[in-house]
């Protein structure tokens, strides 16, 4: 089992990654979506990474918090509930904006989807890695 001190480490870079994801996202993508839909385009791919964004940080970060005293199933189930909780919340705001309007709902919607699977791939590879025990036990 993992010490405090590398579960909380764990934690932290955790906590990164979904920024780190999205800069990424946003360096790659703005050329494409400037070219395919101008000024508006692009304003869709901000508001929705930052929606995903929003709603990443608003789900992770209590969950990290009680993630650290647990052990790998407890985290795993944590981890689960926090990704349902998000799925919910998600599509709750961006029904809520996509109806309301204000962007270009295609770009919207789009850059929802790929920033949704972006963020929660990396999470989930963060997620088995913090798990994956260590190569010293029996």
């Amino acid at each position: 089992m993992q010490s405090a001190g590398q579960m909380t480490r764990a934690g932290r870079w955790l906590v990164l990654l979904p920024l780190g994801a999205w800069a990424v996202m946003a360096a790659v993508g703005y050329l494409p979506t400037k070219s395919l839909g101008g000024r508006p385009g692009v304003e869709g791919m901000i508001v929705g990474q930052a929606v995903v964004l929003a709603v990443v940080y608003a789900t992770l970060l209590p969950a990290v918090r009680r993630m650290v005293g647990l052990d790998a199933p407890g985290r795993l189930r944590l981890g689960l509930k926090a990704g349902a909780i998000r799925l919910i919340v998600t599509l709750s705001v961006i029904t809520v904006i996509a109806c309301v309007g204000g962007v270009a709902p295609v770009s919207f919607l789009v850059w929802v989807a790929i920033a949704y699977v972006v963020i929660i791939q990396v999470e989930t590879l963060a997620l088995v890695y913090w798990n994956k025990p260590p190569e010293n036990e029996p």
